[in-house]
């Protein structure tokens, strides 16, 4: 079969989950979410009309997102923990399973095809490059965007919808970040408070309902579970702590403030561990090199090629044997037929252009890093992935409280 069929069947097999709009998602997640902050005007999906009755309206609306924490690591909980007590339902992410593409369908409610941000890499056409839109650097010499007064809003095509919340609106996030042209991106412009540890970020929403005298809506943003995932694997001592200091101080968290506030939570992507013999490298060499027209973008699980139109299938062609079963190359137009990046296709003819026009789509556990520089990358120094179709990836949880 040739790579679409291949796509075609594992779905069929549910071996892959593709991030379908007619089950439960994170995009009805973000415009249930925007609806109860109350923004008029939003158009909503049934399934997100079903997810406003499910929260119901509050006075002050917590939005926890919990990065890396799908359903597999939910279910790693003993039964009795806060986070499974409270579980709701099951949603699926966005595709790529990403944090960069999932946490700008939270903030916009739309799909990837219509923002435009695709992985851990995205091609930018106005740099003729490859950029990491949440450090915002370029991939070749890892130099702030900025400084090449690269446009943020062409960056980020599609605003934030919660510039828009009538609401007194704070999001919480590490220090690191709180300052981030993507965090400021992310919030809409809105205030953005900083944090040293979860604790720490969790005594600050805590205070903040507390106090409050308005209607508010508060996001906290916890990566520490998945930072460590990365870099240990999912089932390590000091990830599997990491996860259960979370579910405990959150579930401090709603000893003090939830019969005043509604909490919200859920994630970006499940992980799945990479063992070394699941680690490959797609290097630029004589016979590929001539074939592309920008160095491929993407992430651990999808790669995407920009090759000339007359290149396409030489670049198949050159590329299926390398991977045998491990990953399929299908081309890009047949991934947004198959509602890949949603239901609907680019708005503009850039956005459609960081799409590339042929793609490398993991079957499985295996990751593939493009990497035009002597030594091992930096994806492939980590234990531990995500942004693939398999449902360790794809299921992601609902849990209000």
């Amino acid at each position: 079969m040739i790579g679409s069929e291949l796509l075609l069947d594992a779905f069929e097999r549910r071996l892959l989950l593709p991030p379908l709009s007619s089950r439960l998602n994170l995009v009805d997640l973000a415009q249930a979410i925007g609806k109860l902050a109350d923004l008029a005007n939003l158009e909503l999906s049934p399934a997100a009309s079903d997810i406003v009755t499910n929260i119901g309206e509050s006075d002050h609306l917590i939005l926890i997102l919990i990065d890396g924490v799908g359903m597999n690591m939910v279910e790693m909980l003993p039964e009795d923990a806060f986070l499974r007590r409270h579980l709701q339902d099951e949603m699926l992410t966005v595709f790529p399973s990403t944090t960069a593409v999932a946490l700008t369908s939270l903030t916009t409610a739309q799909w990837p095809a219509s923002h435009g941000i695709t992985g851990w890499w995205t091609h930018l056409p106005q740099l003729g490059g490859v950029v990491n839109t949440l450090q915002y650097t370029a991939r070749s010499d890892n130099k702030n965007l900025l400084e090449r007064d690269i446009d943020i809003e062409r960056s980020f095509p599609v605003p934030s919808i919660w510039a828009d919340i009538p609401r007194d609106v704070m999001l919480v996030v590490p220090d690191r970040i709180s300052g981030s042209v993507y965090s400021r991106y992310f919030s809409g412009g809105r205030r953005t408070e900083g944090y040293d540890s979860p604790a720490n970020g969790i005594d600050k929403v805590i205070q903040r309902i507390t106090e409050a005298t308005d209607k508010t809506f508060t996001y906290l943003y916890l990566p520490q579970v998945d930072s460590l995932a990365h870099l240990h694997g999912i089932t390590r001592p000091e990830v599997l702590r990491s996860l259960s200091h979370i579910n405990d101080e959150l579930e401090r968290m709603h000893s003090t403030v939830g019969s005043k506030a509604r909490m919200v939570l859920t994630a970006d992507h499940g992980f799945l561990d990479a063992a070394p013999a699941n680690r490959h490298t797609l290097r630029p060499n004589r016979q590929l090199q001539p074939l592309m027209r920008f160095p491929p973008s993407g992430d651990a699980r999808v790669i995407y090629m920009h090759t000339w139109d007359w290149a396409r299938e030489r670049a198949r062609r050159y590329i299926e044997p390398l991977f045998r079963d491990k990953f399929v190359v299908i081309d890009t137009e047949d991934a947004m037929a198959f509602g890949l990046f949603g239901p609907d296709i680019p708005e503009s003819d850039e956005v459609e252009e960081r799409f590339g026009n042929l793609m490398i789509i993991s079957m499985g556990d295996d990751m593939l890093e493009y990497n035009f520089r002597r030594g091992a990358g930096r994806m492939l120094q980590l234990n531990a992935h995500h942004s693939g179709l398999t449902p360790t990836e794809m299921r992601i949880p609902l849990i209000i409280a």
